[in-house]
C-alpha cells in the first residue's frame, strides 16, 4: 500500500505539472493572441515586420550567448543530481563574463562594417539576448525539479508585461516610431527578470568558478549551440530572407501568419515540461514498453490540436488582424504542419540528448539549416513569402529524416515510423479539406465538429485509463 501510495503521489505530480505548464502556455499564448489584433490595427505590416525582423535576431543572440547552457543543465540533474544549484551559480557566472567578452567583439565587428547600422537596436538585441538565456537556463531548471507552479509564473508574466507595457507605449510615446515601442518594453522586461534571477542563483550558491561544471557545460552545450543556431536558422532565416529580397510588410503578413499557425507549439512546450523528465526516468530504467506505449497517445493528442488549428484558421485569421493580412491564409496548413515536424523529429532528439550525441544533434540540424538556406535564397525572391512555407516544411522534414535515422541506431526499439502513419495521413486528409472549402467557413467548422465528437467518443476510455490507472508516471 506504501509503495502504491508514493507511486499515486508521484502520478499526481507529473499531472498537477502538466496541467500548470498547459494552462501558462496558454495563458501566455492567449495574452500574445489576444494583442495580435491590437498590433496589427497600430502597426504598419512594414513595423509589424520589423519587429519580427529584431526578434528573429534576439533568438540567434540568446543562443550566442547563452551558449544554450539550458542543455547542459538538463544533463546534470542525471550527472550532478545533489549539485545542481552550484552547478547553476557556477555556469551563470560564466555566462556572464563570456556574454560580455562576446557583446563587445560583436560590437567592434559591427562597427566595421562599411554599412549603416542602428547601434542603438544592436545592443539591445544583445542585452535582450543575453537575459533572455538566463531565463531559459532558470525555466529548465525549475522544469527538471518539477517546480510547476514557478515555472508557470516564469512563462506568463514577462510576456503580459511586455505586452501591456508595450501597447500603452505605442499610443502615448513612440507615435512616429511605433515599432519602437514593441522592442523596448521587450528589452526592459526581460532584463529586469533575468536580473533578478540572477540575483536568485547566486544566493543559492556561491560557487562562482568551477573548471569542472564549466568543462562539463561546455562539452554538452558548445555542439548544441550549432544546433541552436541551425534551428533558429529554420525557424527565422525566412523571415530576415524575406525582409531582405520582398520587403517588410510581406515578412509582416508572413510572420503573423507563423505565429499563429505554430499555436500547437503551445500544447509541445507544455507536455515536454512533462515529458522530458518522465522520458529521461523510464529510459533510465529501461522501461521501452512504457515509453513506446505513452508515446502514441502523446502523437494523438498533438495531431487532434494540428488538425483542429487547420479547420479554423482562415476565421481566427481574420479575428486577428485586417484585411491587408488576409491572403497569408494559403500558407497556414504548410506552416501548421511543419510545426507537426518539429514535434515528432523533437521525439528523437530526446534520444540522441539522453545518449549525449550533442555532436549528431548539431550536425543534422546544421544540414537541415543549410538546405533551408538555399532553398530559401532560390525561391524566395521568385515566389516570396509562399515559397519560405514550403521550404520551411521541405527543412523539417530532412531534420526529421536525420535525426530519425541516428536516433533509431541508438535506441532501435523506440518510436518507429509505422507510429506517424496513421495520424501523417489523418493531418494530410485535412489539409486537403481545408483547399477544397478554403471559403466555407460551415463546412470546415462542420467537420472539425463531426471530427472531435468521433475523437472524443473513440479516445475516451485511453484518455480515463490514462489518468485514472497509469501509476507508473
Amino acid at each position: 500500500m506504501l509503495k502504491r501510495g508514493i507511486l499515486l503521489k508521484k502520478t499526481n505530480k507529473y499531472l498537477k505539472a502538466g496541467s500548470f505548464y498547459l494552462i501558462g502556455n496558454l495563458f501566455n499564448k492567449g495574452i500574445a493572441f489576444l494583442t495580435i489584433p491590437i498590433f496589427t490595427r497600430i502597426l504598419t505590416t512594414y513595423e509589424y515586420g520589423i519587429i519580427n525582423t529584431y526578434a528573429s535576431w534576439v533568438a540567434i543572440m540568446t543562443m550566442v550567448l547563452g551558449m544554450t547552457f539550458h542543455m547542459g543543465i538538463r544533463s546534470a540533474f542525471n550527472d550532478y543530481k545533489n549539485k545542481v544549484d552550484n552547478f547553476m551559480s557556477a555556469i551563470t557566472f560564466f555566462s556572464i563574463i563570456s556574454a560580455f567578452s562576446l557583446s563587445l567583439l560583436i560590437l567592434v565587428m559591427v562597427l566595421m562594417l562599411p554599412i549603416d547600422v542602428n547601434l542603438a537596436l544592436i545592443l539591445m538585441c544583445l542585452v535582450q539576448g543575453f537575459f533572455a538565456a538566463i531565463i531559459q537556463n532558470y525555466s529548465m531548471y525549475l522544469m527538471m525539479n518539477l517546480r510547476y507552479k514557478w515555472r508557470t509564473v516564469l512563462l506568463v508574466f514577462p510576456n503580459l508585461f511586455i505586452n501591456l507595457i508595450a501597447i500603452l507605449a505605442i499610443f502615448f510615446v513612440f507615435e512616429n516610431n511605433a515599432h519602437f515601442g514593441k522592442i523596448i518594453p521587450s528589452v526592459l522586461v526581460t532584463s529586469l527578470f533575468g536580473f533578478i534571477l540572477i540575483i536568485l542563483i547566486f544566493r543559492k550558491s556561491k560557487v562562482l568558478i568551477n573548471k569542472t561544471y564549466w568543462k562539463y557545460a561546455l562539452s554538452i552545450s558548445l555542439p548544441i549551440i550549432l544546433h541552436g543556431l541551425s534551428l533558429n536558422i529554420l525557424t527565422q532565416s525566412d523571415r530576415i530572407m524575406i525582409t531582405s529580397f520582398v520587403g517588410a510588410s510581406e515578412t509582416g503578413v508572413y510572420s503573423l501568419v507563423y505565429n499563429f499557425s505554430m499555436i500547437a507549439t503551445v500544447v509541445i512546450v507544455s507536455l515536454e515540461g512533462v515529458w522530458i523528465p518522465w522520458f529521461n526516468k523510464k529510459l533510465n530504467e529501461r522501461n521501452l514498453n512504457q515509453i513506446n506505449d505513452k508515446v502514441n497517445i502523446y502523437i494523438a493528442i498533438m495531431s487532434y490540436m494540428t488538425v483542429a488549428i487547420i479547420l479554423v484558421s482562415p476565421e481566427i485569421l481574420k479575428l486577428m488582424a485586417p484585411k491587408e493580412y488576409w491572403h497569408g491564409k494559403i500558407i497556414i496548413p504548410l506552416i501548421v504542419l511543419s510545426s507537426f515536424m518539429i514535434f515528432v523529429y523533437t521525439l528523437y532528439v530526446n534520444i540522441e540528448h539522453f545518449h549525449k550525441k550533442t555532436k549528431i544533434i548539431a550536425l543534422n540540424t546544421i544540414l537541415a539549416a543549410i538546405s533551408n538556406i538555399v532553398l530559401n535564397f532560390i525561391f524566395i525572391p521568385i515566389y516570396g513569402m509562399y515559397a519560405a512555407a514550403f521550404t520551411t516544411l521541405i527543412s523539417y522534414i530532412i531534420s526529421l529524416v536525420l535525426h530519425y535515422k541516428y536516433a533509431r541506431k541508438i535506441e532501435k526499439d523506440l518510436f518507429s515510423l509505422k507510429i506517424l502513419v496513421k495520424p501523417l495521413i489523418l493531418i494530410l486528409i485535412m489539409i486537403v479539406v481545408y483547399y477544397i472549402f478554403i471559403e466555407s467557413s460551415i463546412i470546415r467548422w462542420s467537420i472539425l465538429g463531426i471530427f472531435s465528437l468521433y475523437m472524443i467518443l473513440k479516445e475516451k476510455r485511453i484518455i480515463l485509463d490514462y489518468y485514472k490507472n497509469d501509476q507508473n508516471m
